[in-house]
């Protein structure tokens, strides 16, 4: 998406969610449009949007500083997705906003749920793909949506009734490779930020970070408990516990023939990724699409016998 037409999206697509945070989002848009008029009229139009591309200084970044200093009540604010056509509430930080309307993309075209499928999320965060695969496999499918982070949990059960979806179940777990109770980081230095780990040997995780304590089960566990025997899609993005979530998924990769997975990959791709794709050969599983960049990276593996079509987009 352009830099324009984002910044046209996010100011008439966002709102607050009561009167007093309305007021501030108002005067918020009236001092962005201003700063970009006044830059424009100073650099140009192309120097002023190289330098808000360089520079970060696009609406999100400026709510997000704006919103320590006016510190509105509710410090929630609520958007429209028009292209996957959901509505979604989203905490004031660098990442919620991101995260439910343009993060991954491209990899979301890969993601084809039919109807009456039966999807899982695990690491489902405030429900983006929670809920596009919820409209997408419709009042016959399911979806499981699993979040072990208290905060991201409650965020993704108000999304799910704000878009009024029936056919979602959500677990306040993580999926690990056994039952225990985990730490959960969570980056230091900025509570806005949400991106946690429960793999605590990753390099911007330390002893004195900020944790909170986690339920955890295998998935095989969960989805018995549920009564879900049956799953065609799932989707993983744990940051960094991939291994974890699959070596509990034992039964389901082993006795299920018509599954797909789309997973995020985190770690040196030469080494941790090859890994990664050995276990899931072992289990008769083949990649279809990857995307991989310097420390991560997308991939969509098919089971073998599934004799379903191809995860690739319609051209």
């Amino acid at each position: 998406m352009r830099m324009r037409n984002l910044t046209s999206w996010f100011l008439q697509e966002s709102q607050g969610v009561n009167a007093f945070d309305n007021i501030i989002l108002f005067f918020l848009k009236v001092i962005y449009l201003w700063r970009r008029v006044l830059l424009r009229l100073i650099l140009g139009k192309k120097r002023r949007d190289r330098l808000y591309v360089e520079q970060g200084l696009d609406f999100g970044d400026f709510l997000y500083k704006a919103v320590k200093f006016f510190r509105p009540r509710s410090k929630l604010l609520k958007f429209k997705v028009p292209k996957y056509n959901y509505e979604f509430y989203c905490r004031i930080n660098k990442d919620d906003f991101i995260v439910m309307t343009r993060h991954e993309d491209v990899i979301i075209e890969y993601f084809r749920p039919k109807e009456g499928d039966t999807v899982v999320d695990i690491g489902a965060h405030i429900g983006r793909y929670t809920i596009i695969a919820s409209k997408r496999v419709g009042a016959n499918g399911k979806v499981i949506a699993i979040e072990a982070d208290p905060s991201n949990f409650e965020m993704l059960n108000r999304n799910v009734q704000l878009n009024r979806l029936e056919n979602i179940t959500t677990l306040n777990y993580a999926a690990f490779s056994k039952e225990t109770k985990l730490k959960l980081y969570l980056p230091a230095g900025d509570i806005f930020t949400k991106y946690n780990t429960i793999m605590s040997n990753w390099v911007w995780v330390k002893p004195e970070d900020k944790y909170v304590e986690i339920n955890a089960n295998t998935l095989d566990n969960l989805l018995q408990q549920i009564g879900i025997k049956q799953v065609n899609w799932i989707k993983i993005d744990v940051e960094g516990a991939e291994f974890e979530v699959l070596k509990g998924a034992h039964n389901l990769l082993l006795n299920t023939k018509n599954i797909v997975l789309l997973m995020e990959v985190h770690g040196s791709p030469n080494d941790y990724r090859l890994k990664l794709e050995e276990f899931l050969r072992s289990y008769n599983f083949k990649i279809e699409f990857q995307k991989i960049y310097e420390n991560n990276g997308y991939i969509i593996v098919r089971n073998l016998l599934n004799d379903t079509k191809s995860t690739k987009p319609n051209s």
